[in-house]
């Protein structure tokens, strides 16, 4: 077998024109010397809205990971490592079950497919933590207190999910990625390995979900974020850069042959330094530096976790019985979720991912908060639709 040199490398990323790929391109260009090729695969061609650098080779190939013919296989030949970033990220209500099944789940399963076919060695699929959001003892909510990948529990049966839908697929599709660890590869005497990272609800640059979604309702109330759980819980929350640069160090470690048998078929909680607190204080402090009718803040009032749980069952009944089957119409979250995931408490323990990928944050809080702060203010107009 020969050893590749410096600078060898073609990386493929499925899904890299989006959130995480943008930072994941970049990173690859800036810091990994031993890619000489970036290949992105999108359902939209890649651009490069990071403005970093062009020292390296990107191809991009657009295509849809379902398509049954895949006339965009020839992305994976000759790749030395996939990562699989790309999912169908919705959280309707009632949640569109054959799309999330479709995209996150038989999608995985034609990602894999290539790697085997085309003989790729690597496989880095990103997951999330919120596959172990289930209730707490019974309760409505989910607590997770410093807990590592063996310790959190993810669910046997779907239907526990505080968040209904999206997680389920996302948990198949992690499952789908880790059972084909150690898949001989066709045609070769070598075995797929594959890792699944989890990293928490990521924010950052090129985020067009999480923070532009409290930037809209901030806008709607005045500024003021609604506190429709209580006093709400503490969420933990991710840097895109350094989820980013946690892709790179499993890239890495599935490539040594010490390493790899340590992590090959395992999923990996990935965090930052970003502090544990209420989401809504979080998104407060980034928006500090916005201008004055973009800040956000929490509003005084909060209104008893139990009462808004029960009129989001209401609500909920109401959509599944009368607005749904009579007009079609559905909710763009779950009001159950959405309450229970803001009473929740989410903290997660990172030391797998340290001691076996080596990973450490390189961008600690200020660099995060402020790189964050500066993208959102730049496109707040667009993030909140006023053109």
């Amino acid at each position: 077998m020969t050893v590749k040199k410096k600078s060898s490398e073609i990386v493929l990323i499925v899904g890299g024109s989006g959130f995480l790929g943008q930072h994941l391109v970049k990173q690859l260009i800036e810091e990994e010397d031993s890619v000489q090729e970036i290949r992105v695969l999108d359902l939209k061609p890649y651009e490069n809205r990071l403005n970093h650098g062009a020292s390296k080779k990107i191809t991009t190939f657009i295509g849809d990971i379902c398509d049954v013919d895949m006339k965009w296989e020839m992305a994976f030949e000759g790749v030395d490592c996939v990562f699989h970033c790309a999912a169908y990220i919705n959280f309707q209500y009632p949640p569109n079950v054959t799309e999330l099944e479709r995209v996150n789940v038989d999608g995985t399963r034609n990602v894999v497919k290539l790697c085997v076919k085309h003989r790729v060695p690597r496989l880095v699929f990103t997951s999330t933590s919120a596959v172990t959001l289930v209730p707490y003892m019974g309760s409505t909510f989910a607590v997770i207190l410093n807990q590592t990948e063996g310790k959190a529990r993810v669910p046997e049966d779907e239907r526990e999910f505080i968040i209904p839908g999206y997680l389920a697929s996302k948990l198949r599709a992690e499952n789908v990625v880790l059972e084909a660890n150690g898949t001989p590869l066709r045609d070769s005497n070598e075995i797929l390995r594959t890792v699944a990272l989890r990293p928490t609800i990521l924010y950052g640059e090129c985020d067009e979900r999480f923070f532009p979604l409290l930037m809209r309702i901030g806008v709607r109330f005045g500024g003021q974020i609604p506190r429709i759980a209580g006093v709400g819980g503490k969420q933990q929350l991710t840097y895109v850069g350094n989820a980013a640069w946690a892709h790179i160090c499993a890239k890495r470690a599935l490539g040594d042959a010490f390493a790899r048998q340590k992590i090959s078929g395992l999923p990996i909680f990935i965090t930052d330094d970003t502090p544990i607190e209420d989401t809504i204080r979080f998104c407060q402090r980034i928006s500090k530096s916005l201008p004055k009718e973009a800040k956000l803040r929490p509003t005084w009032w909060s209104l008893p976790g139990f009462l808004t749980y029960f009129l989001a069952w209401m609500l909920e009944l109401l959509v599944l019985i009368v607005l749904k089957p009579l007009f079609g119409l559905s909710l763009p979250f779950p009001p159950r979720g959405l309450i229970a995931y803001s009473s929740s408490i989410m903290m997660y323990c990172r030391l797998r991912a340290s001691i076996h990928l080596d990973y450490e944050p390189p961008y600690n809080e200020a660099q995060c908060i402020q790189n964050s702060a500066s993208w959102y203010e730049r496109h707040r107009r667009e993030l909140i639709g006023d053109k």
